[in-house]
């Protein structure tokens, strides 16, 4: 057992010592030259259905409560990167498919019903990137702009009925992303992460005109997204 703890602590203590002989000196000095750069990124989320109900429904249909649910999710795409000056950039992340799920709970006197909200989102987001100083291989940024998604799993065409409950969104949708990351370069690569929220305008709901719907006013999609960049 000891000599097993004694190996644990030597790696941790090797990584670590490898972490800092590799921040000891600058790398990829002439990289922020580069006019246009490449990489592709990878992403975890957790998605939610912000939802405005129709009050004056509630007692009528006996609905006692509606509430939602969030699930974890991923991501992947592609990163295109112009730089406009020491500090700015202009980020293209295109396309990136991500795979979102939401839950919503009906719940009404002697019974509930669940109805999963599933989406695939192809999305294009067009951001401006403020970059701090760089200190040795290291920079902060924070980041912001427009994203327009298109959801291949939008169930708008999906049979539906009382004992078959479908709340579908509308295929195309548009928002705004903010969020804050940090630049580390490496001998070869330049690796970011980021964590961002990402919120839909408008009504995302499509009003199909059975009960489960009719509670609803509006759907505003909302997401918190991890993000891990290789560029």
């Amino acid at each position: 057992m000891y000599t097993l703890y004694s190996r644990k602590v030597r790696f941790i203590l090797g990584f670590v010592l490898l972490s800092f002989a590799t921040f000891a000196q600058p790398n990829l000095e002439q990289y922020d030259n580069r006019i246009v750069h490449f990489g592709f990124t990878l992403s975890t989320n957790v998605g939610r259905a912000y939802l405005d109900t129709k009050s004056d429904m509630l007692p009528s249909d006996t609905l006692m409560q509606l509430t939602t649910k969030s699930f974890p999710g991923i991501g992947l795409g592609v990163v295109t990167n112009l730089h406009l000056g020491d500090r700015l950039d202009l980020r293209l992340l295109a396309p990136v498919i991500s795979f979102v799920q939401r839950n919503i709970q009906y719940d009404f006197p002697n019974s509930k019903k669940i109805v999963k909200v599933e989406s695939a989102y192809c999305d294009a987001s067009l951001l401006l990137k403020y970059k701090s100083a760089r200190r040795k291989n290291t920079r902060l940024y924070v980041l912001g702009g427009g994203r327009l998604s298109y959801d291949f799993a939008s169930t708008v065409t999906k049979n539906r009925g009382l004992e078959d409950p479908v709340v579908s969104l509308v295929p195309w949708t548009y928002g705004w992303e903010a969020g804050v990351g940090l630049d580390f370069y490496f001998e070869y690569f330049k690796f970011s992460p980021e964590i961002k929220a990402c919120q839909t305008l408008g009504n995302a709901l499509y009003k199909d005109g059975y009960i489960f719907t009719n509670y609803i006013d509006r759907i505003a999609p909302q997401m918190i997204q991890i993000s891990f960049h290789f560029e």
